[in-house]
């Protein structure tokens, strides 16, 4: 009956057991020599790194010329929901609920997803895939009542692939003792040839499917319609989401300039030492181990930079953006505008000569923007500032606006009752400084971070609170941020501190979540902020 596998291509994703490596070898008979690869991925998929997941199953795909019509997951060793389909969404964040104890279906769903990324990926170029079938090798009572669900969503998702694709689920649990690797390999070929209504098939009863190995012609003519089919019936592309990740490395400047206190102590500058000396590896460690330490950026006091100058090498040596952040972390209220030119002058060159480039962009400590500071920025011919939040996930001008009336209640009510002129966002007067936003939900300090002296911070959050906070604020945008740009796509601000996020416990949340917007795959980008401002500028034309 294994012939009926003859010349298909199988790829086969298992965990590394003796069985399955005579699966394999079973298969390697039906199939013919050199068609049939393994990949022991069991590591992985207990893991959750999707990511080398889908490099192994590439490479596999790669070693027998991308032409893999059969997938076999061998579910014995180890719920669906939504309206995406699983390769563009975390699993975690599907909204049927799932008990904690169902890992069989999680890891049987992690396979699944990255094998269809990869033929995704293969309909978007020219090695279009044709139609192919997945077979789901396991135990039902291992999905408890969530099998009919994950196999109705697989069988969903690769019809939008492929509608001549199929999805099998071939139950072992009805039989009497545990099948042969050779019976195996033969109920996966009917199965196969079949095709049976019902997706669902006990090693039982597949024996009596009725089985017909479909002529060269009828093979061409599936792939003619499948080709034709392909197009319409997958679902368009998400849009693609920014991830504007940056870091505001204050160390021991933000006890001198907005965190000033007369009663400051030793014990307090310790944790900007600690920021300085700890906190800001520990962060560049994770960055790199994502590999997206180049595509984000630091904003950094000129004061940092000279009193921590051999860590900020090492960020500039990663490939990251340096943006500016006062000296020492002055706010703009503190000063007159005479202060405020000379802090900016004075910033601007221990920046040139630590990156060797004009700095471009600017963000304001603790967000302390004044209508003199625009002035500056444009003065000097900075590209950006990232201190407003006029929107909260789109790039804008930022605003020449005269400052904003207060009420004087002291004068007649006629006097205030009027409206407030303010200018278009994508509109600019005089120069076209770009504003990409941040604001005080989309960062970690105020909630994670403790000052004796300041009102506004916490520090005795949950980190886990301000991870589903961002969790939150990303899902919404990625179900409604189409509506609110012109090409459907949006950028997702994300501060952290290496005072605050570089601390052992919130390190660990910190690299959860961005491990979290990594495992949307193709559908994130990380970008520095120069890259979106100057995306931004050539949306409107504007060469910068």
């Amino acid at each position: 009956m294994s012939s009926y596998l003859l010349g298909h291509r199988a790829l086969l994703s298992a965990t590394k057991s003796p069985r399955t490596v005579d699966l394999q070898q079973e298969l390697a008979k039906a199939c013919g020599d050199g068609n049939t690869v393994n990949i022991h991925i069991g590591n992985l998929i207990s893991s959750g790194k999707e990511l080398e997941i889908a490099d192994h199953i590439q490479s596999a795909s790669k070693a027998l010329a991308d032409a893999v019509d059969l997938f076999i997951i061998d579910a014995r060793d180890l719920e669906p929901c939504g309206s995406d389909p699983i390769w563009e969404v975390p699993l975690s964040e599907w909204s049927l609920q799932l008990d904690a104890n169902r890992v069989t279906q999680q890891r049987t769903l992690s396979q699944a997803k990255v094998l269809l990324q990869h033929l995704l990926t293969l309909s978007n170029s020219v090695k279009k895939p044709g139609p192919f079938s997945l077979v789901i090798v396991g135990y039902r009572d291992s999905f408890d009542s969530s099998l009919d669900p994950v196999v109705s969503k697989l069988q969903r998702d690769v019809s939008w692939l492929d509608r001549g694709a199929s999805v099998n689920f071939l139950d072992l649990a009805s039989s009497v003792s545990e099948p042969t690797e050779q019976s195996l390999a033969a109920a996966i070929g009917i199965l196969v040839s079949a095709k049976p209504k019902n997706s669902i098939v006990t090693i039982n009863s597949v024996w009596s499917l009725r089985t017909s190995r479909p002529s060269s012609s009828d093979n061409a003519n599936s792939l003619a319609v499948s080709e034709l089919s392909l197009s319409p019936t997958i679902h368009p592309k998400r849009p693609t989401v920014k991830i504007a990740l940056s870091f505001d490395y204050d160390a021991l400047a933000a006890f001198l300039g907005t965190g000033d206190h007369c009663d400051n102590n030793l014990a307090d500058y310790s944790t900007g030492v600690f920021s300085g000396r700890v906190g800001g590896l520990r962060l560049l460690r994770m960055l790199k181990k994502y590999q997206i330490a180049d595509k984000v950026t630091w904003f950094i006091p000129a004061h940092t930079m000279e009193t921590f100058e051999p860590t900020v090498r090492q960020i500039i040596e990663s490939g990251a953006e340096i943006g500016l952040h006062g000296y020492a972390h002055e706010g703009a209220y503190q000063m007159t505008p005479e202060q405020e030119h000379d802090v900016l002058v004075k910033s601007m060159a221990v920046s040139q000569r630590l990156t060797g480039k004009k700095v471009l962009g600017y963000r304001a400590p603790m967000y302390q923007l004044r209508e003199t500071t625009i002035v500056l920025l444009k003065e000097f011919g900075f590209l950006y500032d990232s201190s407003l939040s006029h929107h909260d996930s789109q790039p804008y001008f930022t605003p020449s606006d005269p400052p904003i009336e207060r009420i004087d209640f002291s004068k007649p009510a006629h006097s205030w009752l009027k409206p407030t002129p303010l200018s278009p966002m994508h509109e600019y007067k005089d120069y076209p400084l770009v504003e990409i936003p941040i604001g005080w939900n989309n960062e970690d300090m105020m909630a994670l971070q403790y000052f004796p002296h300041s009102v506004n911070t916490n520090g005795n959050v949950d980190a886990r609170v301000v991870e589903q906070r961002w969790k939150d604020i990303f899902l919404w945008l990625w179900e409604n941020g189409q509506a609110e740009s012109d090409d459907g796509t949006f950028i997702f601000p994300l501060l952290m501190h290496p005072d605050t996020s570089g601390m052992a416990h919130i390190m660990a949340m910190a690299d959860r979540f961005v491990g979290w917007l990594r495992s949307w795959g193709d559908s994130v980008q990380f970008e520095c902020y120069e890259n979106i401002a100057r995306g931004y500028l050539r949306k409107r034309g504007i060469e910068k």
